[in-house]
């Protein structure tokens, strides 16, 4: 059965900086095998973490110790940060992270403080398969991947240049024509067939008369269903000479696949100048920005709520989401009105919900 790995969607927001391809795999590896163990320590061993992996290459205890050290040497470097007002807290993923190579096993925990990340996943959750995650080669693609399989029932992701910039670690002197050619074009590469991936680029003005650039991309790929129980009927014994009284059952066996759920091709939309969005546009976009917001907060919240050391920092979070609700409320309200029954009071209302209401001279 392959192994599924599954984590926080906040988790997607840590942009993993300057990690090579094997080390993303490492770290999904390690952790796939902490999940849902709560703060336990967690023995690993060498041999396994390579199965997982899928290490092809001959390398020494020495060089492998190395690599793996490498991983939790980076994600200290993270400095994993919540900030609210004036109070700023950085903790690390992993309590324990011993390597004895002696006897070639990883001891690891994961941080009480990052409990929440790995462990009882219900909801606002990213599920995909590690095997086919280790078979990709970028590490752009990997990461794009992740963030990806986050949206795999929607099959669409939004996303501003400046934060795809962040989340994928791509270099500041980069252009677009070398994001082209050194991220999207592997993504595209080892994506784009099997999910069906199409990546739109979305234009916008920087001011004056200046000629339009690139503000962000829109990726669209086929959604995923998931497959719970695969039943697999096995060919009965038919060398057998001694006939059965009562004919045997046929076994069975079960197994947990996920798959994609396929979706008509969309071919890639030539680069357009975008059209300003209309006010029932601006509100729908808001009411998801709104939502996304809430489930990252009560994630937060539900996982630092009872640690004494984030008390400070959590207590006004219900207070925040039940103010960014109410907004929600009152901008679906005016999104269910009929536009041509927009009166100036609603368009004020709007605007003002979304933060947009321009100055009056």
């Amino acid at each position: 059965m392959n192994t599924i790995v599954k984590y926080n969607n906040q988790f997607n927001q840590i942009a993993l900086r300057n990690f090579s391809s094997q080390e993303l795999d490492l770290l999904i590896s390690i952790a796939s095998k902490v999940k849902e163990k709560g703060i336990e320590i967690i023995e690993v061993s060498f041999l396994e973490l390579k199965k997982y992996i899928n290490l092809k290459k001959k390398h020494s205890n020495i060089e492998f110790m190395k690599s793996i050290i490498n991983v939790n040497k980076k994600l200290l470097a993270l400095n994993f940060t919540f900030v609210e007002g004036n109070v700023v807290e950085q903790f690390t993923l992993f309590k324990k992270f011993k390597v004895d190579g002696d006897n070639k096993i990883l001891y690891v925990s994961v941080n009480e403080d990052f409990f929440f990340l790995l462990n009882q996943l219900t909801s606002n959750f990213t599920r995909f398969e590690l095997k086919e995650f280790v078979t990709l080669k970028s590490s752009y693609t990997k990461e794009f991947y992740r963030r990806m399989k986050q949206f795999r029932k929607t099959g669409f992701w939004r996303c501003g240049i400046e934060e795809f910039r962040n989340l994928l670690d791509i270099p500041e002197k980069y252009r677009i024509i070398d994001i082209d050619k050194f991220v999207l074009k592997p993504i595209q590469k080892e994506l784009g067939e099997k999910y069906e991936l199409n990546i739109t680029k979305k234009y916008g003005f920087s001011g004056g008369r200046g000629r339009s650039r690139v503000t962000g991309f829109e990726f669209k790929f086929s959604t995923e269903k998931k497959v719970d129980i695969v039943t697999v009927t096995e060919e009965e014994d038919n060398n057998n000479p001694i006939p059965l009284s009562k004919p045997r059952k046929p076994k069975k066996k079960e197994e947990t696949r996920v798959v994609s759920e396929r979706k008509s091709r969309i071919i890639e939309a030539v680069p357009k100048q975008e059209k300003e969005k209309t006010l029932r546009e601006k509100i729908w976009d808001k009411i998801n920005e709104n939502t996304e917001t809430i489930e990252n907060l009560e994630a937060i919240y539900t996982g630092l709520k009872d640690k004494i050391q984030f008390r400070k920092l959590t207590e006004k979070y219900p207070q925040k989401i039940e103010k960014i609700k109410n907004m929600n409320m009152q901008l679906k309200a005016i999104y269910n009105i009929d536009e041509n029954d927009f009166t100036q009071e609603i368009i004020e209302l709007a605007e003002e919900l979304l933060g947009s209401k321009a100055q009056k001279k």
